[in-house]
């Protein structure tokens, strides 16, 4: 119980840093309809070295996976780590005062995790119950905290301001945590390795014409990455957006 409150407590701080930090780009006129990007000579190269990432590593080594690792293997490592991140749908979905999202959250992680042999199939989708993505992003959204500038990350891609925080909460406040401590560690490595290599080989064609087809890549890229934000809130139950570089 007393770890419980302390991270809820340390969740509560990184709110109000966020809403700080971001309040001096409000004073500023700042909208969050307008691509803000103070620091693009940063985010460009910050987005060359990504491509230089993708067009050497993780594209080829995505072909090669998705070419010749059965789908009877990769499926069931993808389903295993969907299930995995059902806990921290959870915790995000209480925070939002969203208790439908966490009710769905709940029962697909018992399903998969009794039904569906630790998460490796996917029982609850074959009932229709399915995954409600969001994250500390959507979190901090639904407590009004502004976006914040555009920002590029190294390896994770397009974020914001206030989704790069998320990103950091979400990792730093996992209620998975305790779950996945008891299985090695190169087993997990192994997981999200096969996790990137599955999304790349999925999203091929997209992220191939953002990221090689277009005049600037940088700019399609964050292009992408706004008009997804913008079509798409914490109210919408379509899983299946599309970010060339998504975490999930």
């Amino acid at each position: 119980m007393i770890k419980i409150l302390t991270k809820i407590i340390a969740c509560l701080q990184v709110m109000l840093a966020v809403l700080s930090i971001n309040s001096s780009v409000l004073s500023q006129g700042f909208m969050e309809s307008q691509p803000y990007d103070p620091i693009e000579n940063i985010n460009r190269k910050t987005h060359e070295f990504n491509k230089g990432v993708d067009r050497y590593a993780i594209r080829p080594s995505s072909n090669i996976y998705g070419s010749y690792v059965p789908k009877f293997i990769r499926i069931p490592i993808s389903n295993f780590r969907v299930n995995l991140n059902e806990p921290r749908r959870f915790i995000n979905h209480i925070f939002q005062r969203d208790l439908g999202g966490a009710g769905t959250d709940l029962s697909r992680f018992i399903i998969n995790s009794t039904l569906g042999i630790g998460g490796l199939i996917d029982v609850a989708s074959m009932w229709n119950i399915y995954p409600k993505s969001t994250g500390f992003d959507e979190t901090f959204e639904s407590f009004s905290v502004p976006r914040g500038a555009y920002v590029e990350l190294p390896l994770f891609g397009p974020n914001s301001a206030r989704g790069s925080v998320g990103l950091i909460t979400d990792y730093v406040l996992n209620p998975a945590k305790p779950i996945t401590a008891g299985i090695d560690g190169i087993v997990m490595l192994g997981v999200e390795v096969a996790n990137v290599f599955q999304r790349r080989y999925e999203f091929a064609p997209m992220i191939d014409a953002t990221l090689y087809n277009s005049a600037d890549s940088y700019l399609a890229t964050r292009n992408v990455f706004l008009q997804t934000k913008k079509d798409f809130d914490i109210e919408d139950e379509d899983e299946d957006v599309f970010d060339p570089y998504s975490e999930d």
